[in-house]
């Protein structure tokens, strides 16, 4: 069993990651350096799943949407490993496939499972400095969609590879303090325990209550720093309906 295996049974589907070139037949599969193009067909693609499934009205609220869930799901097993083992696996946008699916990311792949220099610096670089924000900077020249909000989106999905893991609190809330400190990422949000889980206040709105959801986001900023904590609070402590786990 490799360590992104044990990544994936450890701590859930979000950080799974699938290894090696797809099978001819294995359609759907979009080579993320092609998603950095403004202009380009592959980053259509990945906007048009989201504005089909969340119901979007705007190309830009599309965009804010998408640019959260992108960073929640493909580079979520490489920031969680560095935060818990000091491993920092190469994401960067020409080693990574990703597949659309409805309002999320259907799967994500690496061409070669390896590693880089064990550093924040080489973390940072191959999660954000090539890859991440420079997707956003490409959603924000196709969509014009503010700059700070995709950013915001940025910061929410990277804080989520970590606030959405089962592991320890106490280990992982100084490793995001640690992730974002001298970042752009740094001013759009924060970390906070409640009820013994880690969660994440942004300070910037994604627009989702403007899609055919009509609901704010758990996180929400339109929503005030007190309410959102009694939420999450009461999220924690009500057991799920029968049935349900």
């Amino acid at each position: 069993m490799t360590p992104l295996d044990e990544l994936f049974l450890d701590h859930g589907p979000r950080y799974d990651l699938a290894v090696g070139t797809p099978d001819p037949g294995d359609g759907g599969w979009l080579p993320c350096d092609r998603l950095l193009d403004p202009s380009g067909a592959e980053l259509g693609v990945l906007l048009d799943a989201e504005t089909g499934s969340s119901g979007h009205r705007t190309a830009h609220a599309a965009a804010l949407t998408l640019i959260a869930v992108y960073a929640g799901r493909v580079t979520a097993a490489a920031v969680l490993d560095w935060a818990l083992h000091g491993r920092v696996w190469d994401v960067r946008p020409e080693n990574v496939l990703v597949r659309p699916a409805a309002h999320g990311i259907g799967g994500v792949r690496l061409r070669e499972a390896r590693t880089l220099d064990p550093s924040l610096t080489a973390l940072h670089s191959a999660v954000l400095h090539t890859h991440l924000l420079p997707l956003a900077d490409a959603l924000h020249a196709r969509t014009r969609a503010g700059l700070r909000q995709l950013r915001g989106g940025v910061a929410h999905g990277c804080a989520t590879a970590l606030c959405a893991s089962r592991g320890a609190v106490h280990e992982l809330a100084p490793r995001w303090a640690e992730f974002s400190a001298g970042t752009c990422l740094e001013p759009l949000g924060e970390v906070v325990e409640v009820a013994g889980h880690l969660r994440y206040l942004r300070r910037t709105c994604c627009l989702f209550y403007t899609s055919a959801e009509s609901v704010r986001c758990a996180s929400c900023c339109l929503t005030p720093r007190d309410e959102r904590i009694r939420a999450y609070a009461r999220s924690v402590l009500t057991p799920p309906p029968p049935g349900r786990r």
